[in-house]
């Protein structure tokens, strides 16, 4: 990367050539009629807040989808192909669900944009789910079963992602219990579905680069960046110890544990959100302590309509704390959920100059993928968390670009940034 030009306190920064700049989806959240998956049912009972329905008609609409994305000068996509379509009996494969997504990866090439595929984003197969899901012994198997059909069958990808954010996944179904399967503090079935998970990328790292000697293949790291609340207190400092090494370190060790085995990752996802501030209060508080909003850090905020905090020097710190792993780092998802389109133009700007300045120290960042490309389907948030680029009316199916969105397309066609003076605190600024 090389800097020049500096002007009124900011340097023009060129990124490398061949950087992947562009955005994400996933397919729950974006295709609809996801009737197949371990979450239509319930969104259907009514036993989660919000139904996901058509979503955003993503599955018939990708070809304008990708029109606009290439239109911001974006030369990569990540999208994730649905297990439930593929496979929405056990044993029974959908030949035309297999075509439709050669037809996007097709899509995406002939506009020059590099397709990034994750192959488990949060959703199962219904049936899958129905026998255990991620805690049966046999996961791995009936996982790789489907990633060697897909891998086999869908040509021109390159960069393969297994699995989208394992620990978010165990979190919310076992532990908190607000997704499926809806198991509250159900830790032990927590570790199976994570140890159930570490298996299947590990075994499905072997496929795809078995049958595609040139793929690249990594799995998407939910990286949050964790902070004591109070550094003078041992327990705050073992709380957030506790809780990185749970967040941040615990899946890597299972696909990766020290001088057992190959590595079986050719790049790490980040897929970085915000800061966690913690605290150890009380001795029967969880060891991993409790979020703390104490006047030990007035420099906090803002917050994303989420209940986030934005702090883009967190990003920086995670590619440098992840950086010790001697991998090429992709950005995979960074975004925020705002009506304030100031707020969304300065969390990008700033975090992209995160990216900027890690990329000076040397740290190997391959790409930036906002989150996400259009506003989705959010999970247990429903529509109303708005993180896209495009606006989308959910009645008409209107996608609208954001202000941010040209913003990012200018970095995009340019490979440039203007970045901040070296030494100078990254910080928001919304007006």
């Amino acid at each position: 990367m090389t800097a020049s030009g500096e002007a009124s306190g900011t340097r023009v920064a060129s990124f490398p050539a061949g950087f992947l700049w562009g955005a994400a989806t996933s397919s729950h959240q974006v295709e609809g009629d996801s009737r197949w998956n371990d979450w239509w049912p319930h969104e259907r009972a009514g036993r989660l807040p919000h139904a996901s329905a058509e979503a955003c008609r993503h599955y018939e609409l990708y070809e304008a989808d990708f029109d606009m994305a290439r239109s911001w000068g974006h030369n990569a996509h990540r999208f994730s192909i649905a297990w439930s379509r593929i496979e929405p009996r056990e044993g029974h494969w959908d030949e035309a669900a297999t075509a439709h997504y050669q037809d996007v990866v097709d899509a995406l090439l002939s506009r020059g944009i590099e397709p990034i595929v994750t192959l488990h984003h949060f959703t199962n197969p219904a049936w899958f789910a129905d026998r255990g899901g991620w805690a049966r012994r046999d996961s791995a198997d009936l996982f790789c079963r489907y990633v060697e059909r897909v891998a086999s069958s869908i040509r021109g990808v390159r960069y393969w992602i297994t699995i989208n954010e394992p620990t978010v996944y165990a979190k919310h179904g076992f532990v908190v219990g607000d997704w499926p399967p809806f198991r509250r503090n159900a830790w032990l079935g927590a570790a199976r579905a994570l140890r159930g998970m570490a298996r299947a990328h590990a075994r499905a790292y072997e496929i795809l680069r078995r049958l595609g000697p040139e793929s690249r293949v990594g799995f998407a790291h939910s990286a949050p960046w964790i902070e004591p609340c109070d550094r003078s207190r041992v327990g705050d400092r073992g709380a957030a110890y506790l809780r990185d090494l749970l967040l941040n370190r615990a899946f890597l060790a299972l696909i990766d544990p020290p001088r057992r085995h190959p590595r079986r990752l050719d790049f790490l996802g980040i897929n970085y959100y915000a800061r966690t501030i913690v605290r150890r209060r009380k001795m029967l508080a969880p060891p991993w302590g409790e979020e703390c909003l104490s006047a030990h850090h007035l420099d906090r905020g803002p917050f994303s309509d989420t209940g986030w905090e934005v702090y883009p020097p967190g990003l920086l710190a995670i590619l440098e704390k992840f950086s010790r792993l001697g991998l090429p780092l992709m950005i995979t998802e960074n975004g925020v959920a705002t009506g304030d389109e100031n707020l969304r133009s300065a969390f990008l700007r700033e975090h992209l100059a995160a990216v900027g300045h890690a990329l000076e120290r040397d740290i190997d960042v391959i790409g930036y993928l906002y989150w996400s490309l259009i506003d989705n389907y959010e999970w247990g948030l429903g529509t109303t968390a708005r993180f896209g680029l495009a606006a989308v009316d959910f009645e008409t199916q209107r996608r609208t670009a954001r202000p941010a969105a040209m913003e990012y397309a200018s970095v995009c066609r340019d490979n440039r940034l203007a970045l901040p003076a070296p030494g100078r605190p990254l910080s928001v600024r919304t007006a």
